[in-house]
């Protein structure tokens, strides 16, 4: 009896503490979902989001009232995460995730024991050995997924996903999704014909289209106007080959129902 009311969808970032990079930079710090402060088995991130928001904002708060010369690295903001409970929290729950390598059933079992026995107080952690993107399979070696029509109830057309999620970019703007200058050849050398173009799958608003050109040859059509910000893109493509970009305007979903 329910109704949808709202589209929308995010990436969550699943590496956990292992996988968290160097938080500063010169001019600027990481923090919430831009560095990964996600406890994976709880599926919660905006308490650590919000708490290392707040250290990022204490260290600029400092380094303005201390006159710091710009542009200035604030590296005493990943000396106060790492002091902080957010911290302590993603190391309890640090070797989750990289269980499930062994499969759902062994993953489930280690993560249930690490989280109610061990309480994360193993003296080992595990280790993530390559990027998200080079887990993909080659199509060649994987079944393809027939998906059933939207029946309009579970599943909607894209159109209507769309309006939902209340997207609006100005289509007069340049393009936040661009092929990485140094990857121009990926889309049409690997990951079309290796990959069968995953990307025009598993993006959630259809941005990627691989089309014919007028000579009949494939080209990657990308529709940036119908991004919702999942960023799944920066991280799956093969190679990583997009390099997404803010948009201009605050443009982009308007997640007002959710």
């Amino acid at each position: 009896g329910g109704t949808c009311i709202s589209y929308g969808a995010r990436v969550l970032n699943e590496g956990g503490l292992q996988a968290i990079p160097k938080l500063t930079f010169p001019g600027g710090m990481l923090a919430g979902c831009s560095a990964g402060f996600l406890n994976v088995p709880k599926i919660k991130g905006s308490h650590t989001a919000m708490k290392t928001g707040l250290l990022a904002g204490e260290a600029a708060a400092k380094a303005l009232l201390a006159d710091t010369e710009a542009p200035a690295e604030l590296v005493q903001y990943e000396e106060t995460v790492r002091k902080s409970w957010v911290w302590e929290e993603l190391e309890r729950v640090r070797n989750f995730k990289p269980a499930w390598h062994a499969g759902m059933i062994p993953g489930l079992a280690y993560g249930g024991a690490s989280l109610m026995l061990a309480r994360g107080k193993e003296p080992w952690t595990f280790k993530w050995s390559k990027k998200d993107h080079e887990y993909t399979n080659p199509a060649a070696s994987c079944t393809k997924i027939e998906y059933a029509k939207p029946d309009g109830k579970f599943s909607f057309e894209l159109l209507e996903n769309l309006i939902r999620s209340g997207v609006n970019h100005d289509h007069d703007q340049p393009a936040h999704l661009k092929v990485k200058a140094d990857k121009a050849d990926v889309p049409l050398k690997e990951s079309l014909p290796i990959y069968d173009g995953p990307e025009g799958r598993f993006c959630p608003a259809k941005v990627y289209e691989y089309v014919e050109d007028d000579e009949g040859k494939k080209k990657l059509q990308i529709n940036a106007q119908n991004c919702i910000h999942c960023k799944c893109c920066s991280i799956k493509t093969p190679k990583e080959f997009i390099n997404w970009t803010v948009p201009q305007g605050g443009g982009g979903p308007q997640y007002s129902n959710m």
